[in-house]
Parts: structure tokens; C-alpha cells; sequence
């Protein structure tokens, strides 16, 4: 299973539902990967800020090639709780925007994916996910978009290209927009509810995400 979380506008909560979901289901038992293609996972996590700033991660799989043997990937995966482990996004970007083997970086990031989801679930914090790369997973894996209940968001969503199946919606108070409006504004056959809570940012602040995981973050519905 891959769980690839991807928003059309930052500031969502995208990277914090990522975590969460990572968390929950490695306190399920399940051998689970988070894999952090935007760099804010290390400090949304409670590690040390800056502690390995040049460590090598996905980014540097990919970028190597044919060059390294495939399973190499395992040795940069980093142990943050029982049974939860972190891909950092590494030195260079997954993906390059106008590299000549575009295409094979592409393959290569989802064979990377699909390797580590041997062992267990793989959670992606794609962020804006801006080369779509989502438009690749078999149809076994998951696409879900962090969409919060605001005009803006939406519009935006209008005008960008999909899928929009699964559906996480952080729901803010004073909001005039209802998950039936966000349904039928993006075509969504799947919306989970995540209620703004003050909780979320103070245990995003104190770094007790995996420690402690704010109620909110507990009881929404993981993606099926």
C-alpha cells in the first residue's frame, strides 16, 4: 500500500496528515515507511532540526541511477519510532523539472516506492506535488489531496489536474463550505474529516507528533 498525500496549495496541513497517518499505522504493528519528498518531516517529527543537514535520501536514489544497486535504498532509511521509519528527501530533489531522463527519474522514484512498500505501508508527503508524479501509481495505491474548506483552495483545485477520488478535508470553524460542497466541487467519492484543532499545532511545536499524537489526528478515517 502507498498512501500518497499531495495538496494544490501549501499551508493545508498536507505534511501533518501524512505524519499522522504514518504514526498511526505503525502503532497498528505495521512496518511502516514515511517518505518526505518536502523536507519538513525531520523537524514535524520532533528530530533534531539541522542534525544531518547533507544526509543522503530518495532524492539521491534517484538521482544516482543505474548506478546503485536497487535495495541500496534501505540504508537510508531512518528508525524515528517502533516500527516507523523515515526517507528523507536527501541532497538533490527527486525529481529535476527539465532533466534529460525526466522519465527514468520518474520510474525510478515509483520502483523506490513499490520496494519499500514490500515490507509495509509507505506514506509519501508529496507536498504540491508538482511534476504529478501521483498520475503514476497503479491504481492498487493511493492518491489522496489535503484540501482544506476555503474558496481559494478550491478554485484551485478546479484548475488542477486530479485524481480527486480520496479526499482529506481539514475542516476550519466559521467556514461556510461543507464536505458535500468540496465533494461536488472537485468529484470526490471519498472525503475524510479532520477537525481544526489548536491541539494539532501545539504538538506540531513541541515536536510530540509521534509521542503523542493530538485527538483530532487519532479518529479520522485512514484512507481505504
Amino acid at each position: 500500500m502507498i498512501i500518497w498525500y499531495w495538496s494544490v496549495k501549501g499551508g493545508v496541513g498536507t505534511s501533518v496528515v501524512a505524519a499522522a497517518t504514518a504514526v498511526r499505522l505503525a502503532s497498528e504493528d505495521r512496518e511502516t515507511t514515511l517518505v518526505d519528498l518536502t523536507g519538513d518531516q525531520p523537524a514535524l517529527l520532533g528530530m533534531i532540526a539541522g542534525a544531518a543537514p547533507q544526509q543522503p535520501g530518495i532524492g539521491d536514489w534517484v538521482a544516482a541511477g543505474d548506478g546503485v544497486a536497487a535495495d541500496a535504498i534501505g540504508r537510508l532509511l531512518e528508525d524515528v519510532a517502533p516500527g516507523l521509519r523515515l526517507l528523507r528527501d536527501g541532497t538533490q530533489p527527486a525529481l529535476a523539472g527539465h532533466a534529460a531522463d525526466g522519465g527514468n527519474q520518474r520510474s525510478r522514484l515509483v520502483l523506490a516506492l513499490e520496494m519499500l512498500a514490500r515490507a509495509g505501508p509507505v506514506v509519501v508527503d508529496a507536498g504540491l506535488d508538482p511534476f504529478e508524479l501521483r498520475t503514476d501509481l497503479a491504481d492498487s495505491h493511493r492518491p489522496v489531496c489535503v484540501l482544506r474548506s476555503c474558496y481559494l483552495a478550491l478554485n484551485r483545485a478546479q484548475r488542477t489536474s486530479g485524481p480527486y477520488d480520496r479526499v482529506v478535508l481539514v475542516e476550519e470553524p466559521g467556514r461556510a463550505l461543507r464536505v458535500r460542497d468540496v465533494a461536488a466541487a472537485v468529484g470526490a467519492s471519498s472525503v475524510q474529516r479532520v477537525a481544526w484543532d489548536p491541539r494539532v499545532a501545539r504538538s506540531v511545536d513541541a515536536g510530540t507528533m509521534v509521542s503523542m499524537l493530538p485527538p483530532p489526528l487519532r479518529r479520522f478515517e485512514l484512507p481505504a
